[in-house]
């Protein structure tokens, strides 16, 4: 029996691979991201046409948790800025402006200051023509940061990273819960593009600076932060300073001492209440390791913890191993280690939502990049794991809130868990031999 499963192994591998270039070939993987673009943008078109009193055909809000951005942007065009945090502010121009939704319903502005800014002059338009605007700019953020971190890498061929954008834009998180959604992962995702973009041109204090934009959400730091100690990359951490002191600075003198304070307030009662309170969060909408156990073992109890505490002591010293090794790693393993870096970061976070992990997107890019380069087969995405890995990650977002609501159980986090788990073997691999990892 011993002397057997080599063959089977290799003749599953074989089906698996059959199955995946028979059914995954060009022609369908095309066909199957317009169909659901296409089905995006007219759901979109819809919920814009029916919006009455705040309400969509689809019994949601119109233009989802962008009202919450708008909102900011009105206070700060005509109450004092002193106000930006004053919730129930907040919450009277959220029922004036969906006047249909129900008294109790709550969505308060917790972006920082320098966030609020952006969005003065988008208030100063009618709501749905606001929206509209606004998801026209994620849409650019979004295609100009694939544009941008595609550039670089060489290896991927021209036909694979037009179905890329593709498949980029017609993923759920993306699609549906950042586009139809109304939030601003987008601009996010620009960011850390924009700053792989230089790390990969050698410029890391602008590389550093660029991350330094995703203070906007210090939830996607997480990770990278502890990277860039361990790693020793002394320049692009001070480029994160330069643009922390730089947007600080920007929301002192625009707005002045006191929202600045408030969301500093705010920024400790969200860490405390991620942790304790499960209704804070719409637990079904977040993957990350937390909210998984959370809505798996039914709330946070002391076993809760300890299971979360082994996970992460069983997987940070890999990180770290990696991390540490960093500067002594050619650009292809330097790669990978940025690819499973933003990938575990949606998984060890405090709370971290299915329209953040487009960040997931880039990981996925600078994985194909270097498996291309060492690929036989330019043709297609090389070796089937990874192959699978992208089905699953592409079509796991639109089941896995139903089935978080079922059954309790997010399968989108394991499934990323999974993908960090193949990129982290691969970056700590002395040879990367695709076809044999």
């Amino acid at each position: 029996m011993a002397g057997r499963s080599p063959s089977v192994s290799r003749g599953m591998r074989q089906l698996v691979s059959a199955f995946l270039e028979r059914y995954l070939n060009l022609t369908v993987i095309r066909f199957v991201a317009i169909t659901f673009l296409v089905m995006g943008l007219l759901n979109l078109a819809i919920a814009c046409w029916t919006s009455k009193g705040g309400r969509t055909i689809y019994g949601s809000y119109a233009g989802g948790d962008y009202s919450t951005f708008y909102i900011a942007g009105t206070i700060l065009n005509e109450y004092p800025s002193d106000r930006l945090y004053d919730f129930g502010l907040q919450s009277k121009l959220l029922h004036s402006l969906f006047t249909d939704i129900p008294a109790k319903e709550e969505l308060p502005f917790i972006n920082p200051p320098f966030f609020a800014l952006l969005f003065r002059p988008f208030s100063l338009l009618p709501y749905i023509s606001s929206y509209l605007a606004w998801v026209a700019v994620s849409t650019s953020l979004y295609v100009a940061g694939f544009m941008l971190i595609q550039k670089t890498l060489y290896a991927i061929p021209s036909n694979a990273s037009k179905i890329g954008l593709l498949l980029a834009l017609s993923f759920e998180p993306f699609l549906v819960e950042c586009l139809i959604g109304g939030n601003s992962s987008a601009f996010g995702f620009f960011a850390i593009a924009l700053a792989l973009h230089f790390e990969r041109l050698g410029r890391l204090t602008e590389s550093g600076m660029a991350f330094g934009f995703c203070l906007y959400k210090p939830t996607f730091l997480l990770l990278i932060l502890p990277m860039l100690l361990v790693a020793r990359r002394a320049k692009t951490l001070l480029g994160v300073v330069i643009s922390g002191v730089f947007l600080a600075g920007v929301s002192l003198l625009a707005l002045g001492w006191q929202p600045c304070t408030d969301y500093m307030k705010i920024l400790l009662r969200i860490s405390h209440t991620s942790w304790n309170v499960a209704e804070v969060f719409r637990t079904f909408k977040y993957v990350d390791i937390i909210s998984f156990f959370r809505l798996l073992l039914g709330g946070v109890t002391p076993f809760t913890w300890v299971i979360i505490f082994i996970a992460v002591l069983v997987s940070i010293p890999f990180l770290i191993d990696v991390w540490w090794k960093f500067n002594r790693f050619d650009e292809d393993r330097r790669d990978l280690v940025w690819a499973c870096t933003l990938t575990w970061t949606a998984i060890f976070n405090l709370h971290f939502a299915i329209y953040d992990t487009i960040l997931v997107v880039v990981a996925i890019l600078l994985t194909a990049n270097v498996l291309y380069r060492y690929s036989r087969d330019t043709a297609a995405v090389p070796t089937p794991a990874f192959r699978g890995l992208i089905v699953l990650l592409y079509l796991a977002p639109w089941v896995s809130q139903h089935m978080a609501l079922f059954i309790r159980f997010q399968i989108f986090t394991v499934v990323i868990a999974a993908t960090g788990l193949y990129q982290l073997l691969l970056a700590r691999a002395s040879n990367v031999i695709t076809g044999r990892n």
